[in-house]
């Protein structure tokens, strides 16, 4: 236990301990599909396999390609024992972040699957913790690719080991706590909420708020389905918000109407900031373990909309 009573994560006390190995997946693959994977497994991330072409695998940068291609036996063996794909076509694998997407053809037919392997890193955010650890909201900015959620996921097990249930992580695309139905142990003793279809992300975080007592609320990818409203709301009533959001650098972020509300209703035209944001600290996430950090999202968008340099600090690798 903690010292604040909230088991850490991946104890013993969250049942079975986070399978962060790509065995799981790879257990699923035919014979000859795990042997060429395991030729690549430090750093595999994707395996595509597309009826009628040859398998292809990523690794980081890399991408292999195997001289033999893709049948559907296969295809069927991994579906055999991998089990029945929801609706958006996707299915996880308990306890892990590893995730199957099917792909069909015009006939609703699979011709391919994409199976990620997917991968906790434990103590990432440890040296923003000043910020995570705070009764402060976070804006996480970075484009697709350098690791907003895998930062964000991090967090979630730093907030957890203070906070415990009262973090409520809502998630949208199962990005945060893994396909399955049990989440993945890395996030400790925060509490998820499942979201059925994008559209119905502002619903249940209204449902968290009303229902659930949330401390902390944690997010990915906010600017979509009528979310930021009830954001805004979350924000106002005391709820810390940490949340990503899409852009290259926090100018990016200004630009988006979408997210002016939680920004202090922005008006760019006149240059004013007519409220505070419900966001204290703002982290760009220029590349992966290299950030950027707004220690006042006030004074960063006032220093932006007069023409200044926002006042920022650099963490990580530069």
């Amino acid at each position: 236990m903690t010292a604040t009573g909230f088991p850490a994560s991946g104890s013993s006390a969250a049942g079975i301990p986070a399978i962060d190995g790509a065995e799981p997946l790879l257990r699923l693959l035919p014979g000859w599909i795990r042997m060429v994977a395991e030729q690549h497994q430090d750093g595999l991330e994707e395996i595509a396999m597309d009826l009628g072409k040859p398998l292809a695998l990523r690794a980081g940068d890399r991408h292999i390609f195997s001289d033999r291609e893709v049948e559907e036996r296969d295809i069927d063996y991994v579906v055999d024992r991998a089990g029945q794909f929801r609706a958006d076509n996707r299915l996880g694998i308990e306890r892990t972040l590893h995730r199957i997407s099917a792909k069909r053809d015009r006939y609703d037919s699979l011709d391919g699957l994409t199976l990620r392997v997917a991968r906790m890193v434990h103590g990432v955010a440890e040296p923003l913790r000043q910020y995570v650890d705070g009764d402060q909201g976070v804006m996480l900015i970075g484009p697709p690719g350098v690791g907003k959620t895998t930062l964000l996921r991090d967090m979630v097990r730093i907030l957890a080991e203070r906070r415990g249930p009262r973090v409520i992580v809502i998630d949208t695309s199962n990005e945060i706590g893994g396909d399955g139905k049990l989440v993945h142990p890395g996030l400790g003793s925060a509490r998820r909420m499942q979201v059925a279809s994008p559209d119905r992300q502002a619903a249940v975080i209204m449902q968290a708020i009303a229902n659930h007592g949330p401390e902390v609320l944690v997010c990915d990818e906010i600017g979509y389905h009528g979310d930021v409203a009830v954001l805004q709301t979350a924000g106002r009533r005391g709820v810390h918000v940490i949340a990503t959001a899409h852009g290259r650098v926090f100018q990016d972020v200004l630009e988006n109407p979408v997210l002016h509300p939680l920004l202090g209703d922005l008006d760019l035209a006149a240059g004013q900031r007519r409220s505070r944001p419900i966001f204290d600290v703002a982290v760009e996430i220029r590349a992966k373990n290299r950030w950027l950090v707004h220690p006042s999202v006030a004074a960063s968008i006032d220093a932006l909309l007069s023409g200044g340099e926002p006042p920022a600090t650099q963490y990580g690798n530069w």
